[in-house]
């Protein structure tokens, strides 16, 4: 955030590099985030007997791999169904591109802020999975919930009707592109509280362990995306339409998946409980015919 201004316009010592200094502002601190955490990881209690180049134990890998490969695969395909919504997009010139990157920057004040709740929420919920406090899940998922809701409502409310002097702050003067962003911002507020409402149960679902689920909804719902822009773009919508398919996608996500997380809810305390029992019962067999 520092080096991107000084680097790009050539502030203080720096030459100005342009967009070279964008790329080289995101290298130096990506390494610099790097060597913190190799030097932390020698020097705190918790990862002094860390060693990254010790051989690889399978069983931990293989927890990772199944843990991480569908919330890996739901971002590499959100990446190539943005390339191909942005071809999309391109139809209509430069401008619209330069809009929607704008806006997304813009946008993102509701769903980086709802992302580090999720990941609160994921901590919370694993916590009190693993002691089998299946109230305090409801609870803290529940206020989780009221949380997000309020930054999505905010963003709404923000996007919504400060969307002509929000993004006059980015693009002064081009008129067409300020007509553009406008319409951006009020059809992407529609969305804002579903989206952070989603974004939250991805971490509860993630703290049970069940990374497929919130995959699986967000790869449908995402690559819906293309069929809807094409078809909503080639309507009396335009490039609103585009818009239009992307809030849409984002609002049925919001409510799919809390709903597929709340039945979960319902479900899994009783499964274990049954387990439990079962267990119980093999015990009691044993040691019955043990006496």
């Amino acid at each position: 955030m520092i080096l991107d201004p000084l680097m790009i316009m050539g502030i203080g010592p720096f030459p100005k590099m342009g967009i070279k200094g964008a790329a080289l502002a995101t290298i130096i601190a990506q390494f610099t985030v790097t060597v913190i955490f190799i030097y932390n990881s020698k020097t705190r209690e918790l990862f002094k007997d860390l060693n990254i180049f010790q051989p690889l134990d399978k069983d931990y890998i293989n927890t990772i791999f199944k843990l991480g490969l569908p919330t890996s695969l739901q971002t590499g395909l959100f990446a190539l169904i943005a390339m191909v919504i942005a071809k999309i997009i391109a139809q209509w010139g430069p401008t619209p591109i330069a809009v929607q990157k704008v806006g997304t920057q813009i946008e993102s004040i509701s769903w980086m802020t709802a992302g580090g709740f999720s990941t609160a929420i994921s901590a919370f919920v694993g916590q009190n999975y693993g002691a089998g406090k299946w109230d305090r899940i409801k609870e803290g998922y529940r206020r989780g919930l009221m949380i997000v809701g309020t930054i999505g409502i905010f963003a709404t409310c923000l996007l919504i009707f400060g969307a002509s002097p929000i993004f006059r702050l980015f693009i002064p003067y081009d008129k067409e592109a300020l007509g553009i962003g406008i319409r951006y911002l009020r059809i992407l507020g529609l969305c804002q509280f579903f989206m952070t409402i989603e974004i939250a149960t991805q971490g509860a679902f993630n703290g049970l362990g069940r990374t497929i689920p919130p995959s699986l909804v967000g790869i449908t719902f995402n690559t819906l995306r293309i069929p809807a822009s094409l078809i909503l773009s080639s309507t009396y919508l335009g490039l609103d339409g585009i818009w239009w398919s992307i809030s849409a996608s984002a609002t049925l996500k919001g409510i799919v998946l809390p709903t597929w997380y709340i039945l979960l809810l319902k479900k899994i305390p009783q499964l274990n409980n049954k387990r439990g029992a079962n267990e119980n019962d093999r015990i009691q067999e044993r040691v019955f015919t043990d006496n």
